[in-house]
């Protein structure tokens, strides 16, 4: 880890030891990072990489924290945050490019005072460029692959481009390279009406804030829908609307939202996690696959 250090200190590449990522994701669970790294733009991203590639050292990456569960033992080795990157360049005719770590709702901002649609279904999601490419993230009837034109990643020390029909997207995931990581992204959007672009925006908060427990520490969708029927409904015919592990319970406005009361652990929230599992599977005949995504120890 020394070696890591005097290596980032030499490209001027911010980091921080023994993080706490409780502060860090927005369900405010989590144990200990070793090291957390924040580079600045794509360049830098790229340079920390191979860094790391060449020190043969263990890291993750995540973007805001929006949909991921850090475990109580925390991360060992480095995790790699790209909060800090997120350079957005509303470009001409219609074209969007946006680092890994630009916040969905911002670019939304921004090409809506730019006088642009075809992102409005982006309302309320709180990830990034990069988790929301590597889940495919939607909502309002939308989903990236709809917008995205051409994606960046860095896979084994450089980084190469993909157009969206090389990514084959599916429902909350694709088949990016194994080992890729986005860097960044270019998205095509049209010319329209900003009244009525703001208009469905208005429209899919209220219906969000109504219906989801916004205000409140949360992971987002805990599981993806299954075929058959709403995760969130399912959840609720199985009882789970309001049911608690210590400081963690199953939202009373939206059965697929695990939420902190404050003084929830990870181990909560997994434990949780787990007993909706097994009793969609023995109730139900359903196997109820995660849409976040958990880090660390308890994983295994």
């Amino acid at each position: 880890m020394n070696r890591l250090v005097k290596e980032l200190d030499k490209i001027e590449c911010e980091y921080v030891s023994r993080f706490p990522m409780s502060r860090y994701t927005s369900m405010r669970v989590g144990g200990i990072v070793d090291l957390i790294v924040y580079p600045k733009n794509q360049s830098e991203l790229i340079m920390v990489f191979n860094i790391l590639r060449c020190l043969e050292l263990d890291w993750t990456v995540l973007g805001g924290g929006s949909n991921t569960i850090i475990d109580d033992g925390g991360i060992k080795g480095v995790l790699v945050s790209t909060r800090k990157m997120r350079d957005i360049q509303i470009l001409e005719n219609g074209k969007v490019l946006a680092e890994a770590g630009a916040v969905l709702g911002t670019i939304l901002n921004n090409s809506l005072r730019a006088g642009l649609s075809g992102f409005e279904f982006a309302a309320g999601i709180p990830g990034t460029v990069g988790g929301g490419i590597a889940m495919n993230a939607g909502a309002n009837d939308g989903e990236i692959k709809d917008v995205v034109e051409r994606v960046w990643i860095w896979l084994d020390g450089k980084e190469i481009v993909l157009s969206r029909d090389e990514i084959n997207f599916e429902y909350r995931k694709n088949d990016l390279p194994k080992g890729s990581v986005v860097t960044r992204a270019l998205f095509f959007l049209t010319h329209g009406n900003r009244k009525e672009s703001e208009k469905r925006v208005k429209d899919y908060l209220d219906k969000r804030s109504k219906t989801q427990p916004i205000t409140t520490s949360n992971s987002g969708s805990i599981f993806k829908n299954p075929a058959e029927i709403p995760a969130g409904k399912l959840l609720e015919e199985l009882g789970f609307k309001g049911f608690t592990i210590g400081g963690a319970r199953f939202s009373e406005l939206h059965a697929n939202f695990i939420v902190n009361s404050g003084s929830a652990k990870a181990s909560d929230v997994i434990r949780l996690i787990q007993m909706a599992g097994e009793e969609a599977f023995l109730r139900k005949g359903l196997l109820l696959e995660t849409e976040v995504k958990i880090i660390g120890k308890e994983k295994s």
